[in-house]
């Protein structure tokens, strides 16, 4: 949890103040009189602005994945059969396609659980241990998914 503390200074100056803003508590930790810290990011714009990214791409990739797989199928009810899926697997372009769906939704997920884990207000450690933990996750769903599609082409 973070708190903005701009304007600290200036609070405390001002004669109209509250005397706890004015004489803040000691709590221990260096001298008295000093201010409290400037305000500290924690490393969350990247993290958004990826989460942003991938969502645009989902959007993309799932109307790719959709019409590829099940609207451009001679097949009852759009659903591929197997010797089918490993034809359209065959090709490389779809192949790719299909490779970055699977990267852009796992990179989706574990941004989301990593957010929302972080939103429990988890000390630096805690916070780094996440991070491991879903990127741990997220590398070996990533290995998976994309075995077994190398396994169905080869």
């Amino acid at each position: 949890m973070s708190v903005d503390l701009r304007g600290w200074k200036e609070i405390r100056r001002h004669p109209e103040a509250p005397e706890d803003l004015k004489h803040p508590q000691h709590d221990g930790r260096g001298p008295a009189h000093a201010s409290p810290p400037a305000h500290r990011s924690t490393g969350g714009g990247w993290g958004w602005i990826l989460q942003v990214v991938t969502g645009a791409a989902l959007l993309v990739l799932v109307v790719v994945h959709l019409v590829a797989q099940h609207f451009v199928v001679d097949a009852p009810g759009g659903l591929r059969d197997y010797e089918s899926v490993l034809d359209y697997l065959g090709n490389p372009v779809l192949l790719t396609v299909e490779i970055l769906f699977l990267v852009a939704v796992v990179w989706h997920a574990m941004l989301g659980l990593r957010s929302i884990l972080l939103d429990l207000g988890l000390g630096a450690t805690g916070r780094r241990r996440v991070t491991i933990g879903v990127s741990v996750l997220g590398s070996a769903t990533l290995a998976y998914g994309v075995g077994l599609l190398v396994v169905l082409v080869t």
